[in-house]
C-alpha cells in the first residue's frame, strides 16, 4: 500500500485555505479585488512517473489565438507583461507532491487578452497523462474562496488543459476543461497560434473576431452546461441504485433501525464495518436452499419458489436478530445467543424440505453485532457506576472537609476564649482559677492539633466493620472506612433508604492509617467478595467472628471491643411482631 502522507498534505491544505472543487465542465465566478494577485499551483504525486510535467498558462483573445509568442507563459519564458503572469520555480513538497507554480494579476492583462488556458505537458512523448496520479491545478487568491481543479478524463494525451480563466460580464470566471492533446507540445501550441522558433501564424478569416464570437462563447458556456446536467443525471441514477439495493435489503429483512450504537463514538466505526460486511453477505451468502427444486416438472418455477422461500426465511431471522440486538445486556448475552442460534436451527428444520438453511457466516456476523452491543452496554454500565462512586466520594470528602473546618473554627474560639479567661485570671491573682483556664487551654490546644492532624493526614480515619442481619443475613458484613470526626454519622447514612433495617456496627475505631488498615482486611476477604465486578462495593462473605480474628492478628490490639452478636433490634422486633399476628 503506498504512503498516504501526501493526502493528509492536500487535506491540511484544503483546511487551511477553503476551496471549492470544479469538476470537468463546471464553472465560477472568480472574487478578486483590484491589484490582488492570483496563485495558479499545478501538482501530482512525484511517484507517479518519472517524466516532469511542464506547466504552461497561454493568453488568448476571443477566438482563442494568442496575439504573439510572448503571449505564452513557462519554465524558459517565466514573465508576461513585466509580470503580469510570471512563472514560479518548481519545488518538490517534502510529503511526495511535486508542484509547478505562477502567479496572475488579472487587473494587469491588456483588453485582448479574454482567456488564460492553464495547461499541463509532459516532457517526454512516451509518457501519457493518464499515469500521473492526483494531478490537479489550484486556483487561490488572498481574500476569496479558491479553486481545486481536478484531472478527469486523461488517458493516453500527453498535454492537456487543466483549466482556463476567462471573462465574463467585466469580471473573470473560472471552468475546469480537461481536454486533452495527442499531438504533442508543439501541435497544441500551433492550435493556438504559436510557432515554435519563429513568429505566430496571423489567424485565419475563419478565426478572426466576427459578431458571432459572443454566440460562440455562449455555445461554449452551453456545453459546459449540458455536461453539468450530464453530471447530476449520474448522480440520480447512483441514487435510484442505492434505492434499489435498500429495498432489496428491506425485503430481506434488513432495517436501518436506531442501533443502540449509532450514537457511540467509539463503537461506530466498529458497527459501520460489520452492518456493511451483514449485508453483502445477506444479499448473496445469508441462505442457501436447494438448486434442483421443480414445480410440475419445471426447475424453473422451482428455483423461483425456492428462492422466495429463501427470502421469506431469512427476513424472519433478521427480525429475530435485530429484536435480540435491541434487547441484549451484558447480563444477559448467553441467552440472547441461544436465542438467535433456535432460530436459526428452526428455519433450518423448517426449510429442510428444501434444503433452506441460514449460512453459519452470516450467523457469525449478527452474533458479533450481538457481542458488540453487550460490550457496549456493559461499558456504558461501568463508566455510570465509576461516575456515580465518584460523585459519591466526592460528596463524603466534603463533608469531611467541612466537619473539620467547623471542628476547627470550634476548638479556635475556645482556645481564644481560655486564653482570655486565663489572662484575667493571672491579673487577678486567683490561683484556682489560673490552673483551672491553664488545663482547658491545653485542652483546647491538643484537640486544634489533632484536628490539624487530621486535615494533613488523609489516611486518618476510621476502621469500621458492620452488618445487617434482616437485610443479608448472618454471612455477610461491610468493611469499610471513614474520615468524618462522628464516624457514626457515616453509618447512619448508610443505612438510609437503600437498606430496611440499620446496621449494627461489630467494631469501630481510630487509626492513622484507617485506608492501609481496610486495605488490608479487603486483602485478607478478597476471596470471599459479593461484588467482584466494582471493588468499590465493600461487602464480603464472613461472619463477624471471623472478621474479628482478623482485626486482631492484623491491627495487634486486644482492648479492642468488639461484638460479634448483632443487635439487629429492628429486625428481631419485626419478626416478633410477624409471629404474634
Amino acid at each position: 500500500m503506498e504512503i498516504f502522507i501526501s493526502d493528509i498534505y492536500l487535506l491540511l491544505y484544503g483546511l487551511w485555505m477553503p476551496h471549492s472543487i470544479l469538476s470537468k465542465g463546471g464553472n465560477s465566478m472568480l472574487s478578486t479585488r483590484p491589484g490582488e494577485k492570483l496563485s495558479v499551483d499545478l501538482s501530482w504525486k512525484s511517484s507517479a512517473t518519472s517524466c516532469d510535467v511542464d506547466l504552461f498558462l497561454i493568453m488568448v483573445d476571443e477566438v482563442g489565438q494568442v496575439a504573439s509568442n510572448e503571449a505564452v507563459v513557462f519554465y524558459n519564458q517565466p514573465r508576461y507583461l513585466g509580470g503580469a503572469v510570471e512563472y514560479l520555480d518548481g519545488n518538490s513538497v517534502p510529503v511526495g507532491i511535486q508542484e509547478h507554480s505562477a502567479t496572475i494579476f488579472l487587473s494587469q492583462l491588456p483588453e485582448d487578452v479574454h482567456r488564460i488556458s492553464i495547461a499541463a505537458s509532459l516532457d517526454s512523448t512516451d509518457e501519457v497523462l493518464g499515469r500521473l496520479t492526483d494531478l490537479r491545478l489550484l486556483v487561490r487568491s488572498p481574500s476569496g474562496v479558491s479553486f481545486e481543479v481536478p484531472a478527469s478524463g486523461l488517458l493516453d494525451e500527453n498535454v492537456a488543459v487543466m483549466g482556463e480563466i476567462y471573462r465574463r460580464d467585466g469580471g473573470w470566471k473560472i471552468r475546469s476543461v480537461s481536454q486533452g492533446w495527442t499531438g504533442g507540445l508543439e501541435s497544441f501550441l500551433g492550435e493556438h497560434g504559436v510557432t515554435l522558433g519563429g513568429e505566430p501564424q496571423p489567424a485565419s478569416v475563419s478565426a478572426m473576431p466576427t459578431a458571432n464570437t459572443h454566440r460562440l462563447e455562449d455555445l461554449h458556456d452551453l456545453e459546459h452546461r449540458i455536461r453539468e446536467k450530464e453530471a447530476v443525471l449520474r448522480d440520480l441514477e447512483s441514487a435510484i441504485v442505492e434505492t434499489r439495493e435498500i429495498k432489496l435489503l428491506q425485503e430481506l429483512g434488513l432495517y436501518e433501525f436506531a442501533h443502540p450504537l449509532d450514537n457511540a463514538i467509539k463503537y461506530k466505526d466498529r458497527l459501520d464495518l460489520l452492518r456493511a460486511e451483514v449485508k453483502e453477505t445477506a444479499k448473496e451468502r445469508g441462505v442457501t436452499g436447494a438448486a434442483n427444486w421443480a414445480v410440475n416438472g419445471s426447475l424453473q418455477d422451482g428455483a423461483r419458489m425456492v428462492r422466495e422461500q429463501c427470502r421469506l426465511m431469512l427476513r424472519a431471522y433478521n427480525a429475530e436478530a435485530d429484536n435480540c440486538i435491541r434487547t441484549v445486556r451484558s447480563h444477559n448475552l448467553e441467552p440472547t445467543i441461544s436465542r438467535l442460534t433456535r432460530a436459526k436451527e428452526s428455519i433450518q428444520k423448517l426449510g429442510r424440505s428444501m434444503a433452506i438453511q441460514i449460512t453459519d457466516g452470516y450467523h457469525e456476523l449478527r452474533l458479533a453485532e450481538i457481542r458488540l452491543t453487550a460490550d457496549y452496554h456493559l461499558k456504558v454500565s461501568e463508566e455510570r457506576e465509576a461516575q456515580r462512586t465518584l460523585r459519591e466520594e466526592l460528596r463524603e470528602q466534603e463533608k469531611v472537609e467541612r466537619e473539620l473546618r467547623k471542628a476547627r473554627e470550634k476548638f479556635q474560639k475556645e482556645r481564644d476564649q481560655y486564653q482570655a479567661a486565663l489572662q484575667i485570671a493571672i491579673n487577678s491573682g486567683d490561683a484556682s482559677a489560673i490552673e483551672t483556664m491553664q488545663s482547658r487551654l491545653d485542652q483546647a490546644e491538643l484537640n486544634l492539633r489533632d484536628i490539624e492532624n487530621r486535615e494533613a493526614n488523609a489516611r486518618a480515619g476510621y476502621v469500621y466493620v458492620i452488618s445487617n442481619l434482616g437485610a443479608f443475613g448472618d454471612q455477610i458484613v461491610k468493611i469499610g472506612m471513614t474520615r468524618r470526626l462522628e464516624p457514626t454519622e457515616r453509618i447512619r447514612e448508610l443505612s438510609g433508604a437503600g437498606v430496611p433495617f440499620l446496621y449494627d456496627v461489630h467494631v469501630l475505631f481510630f487509626s492513622d492509617d484507617a485506608a492501609g488498615l481496610e486495605a488490608q482486611l479487603h486483602r485478607e476477604f478478597e476471596d470471599r467478595r459479593v461484588n467482584r465486578v466494582n471493588l468499590r462495593r465493600e461487602f464480603f462473605y464472613a461472619t463477624p467472628h471471623e472478621v474479628r480474628e482478623a482485626v486482631r492478628r492484623i491491627v495487634g490490639a486486644t482492648t479492642l471491643e468488639f461484638r460479634e452478636e448483632a443487635d439487629a433490634s429492628e429486625f428481631r422486633r419485626s419478626m416478633s411482631m410477624s409471629k404474634g399476628e
